[in-house]
């Protein structure tokens, strides 16, 4: 499941973009929004996004509970990486996916 999938891909990039963003953190997120709309090419049905915006109330709890200060941050199976290497991010998903068939 993507965002667009989701219901969130235009209204959360349009929300973004109409917020004026500065520059850097406007370029990070077309770069995660690109990543993310990406995901069901290389992966398919199997794997799910949930994006959760750290100014949320839902965003501030799971923050403190996982101990995230930086951004973005992702979380694969339990697994967490604070970054915008994207190749990371897949390479922790594919690990995730590889593991999956290997216990099935």
């Amino acid at each position: 499941m993507t965002w667009q999938v989701a219901g969130l891909g235009q209204k959360v990039h349009r929300e973004q973009l109409d917020a004026g963003l500065p520059d850097d953190l406007a370029a990070e997120f077309h770069s995660l929004s690109q990543w993310a709309h990406g995901l069901p090419h290389r992966y398919g049905s199997r794997v799910t996004v949930r994006l959760v915006d750290a100014a949320s109330i839902e965003g501030f709890f799971k923050s403190l509970v996982r101990r995230l200060h930086r951004y973005p941050a992702f979380i694969v199976e339990g697994r967490t990486y604070v970054g915008n290497d994207f190749v990371t991010v897949d390479a922790l998903i594919s690990a995730s996916l590889a593991a999956q068939r290997v216990g099935s």
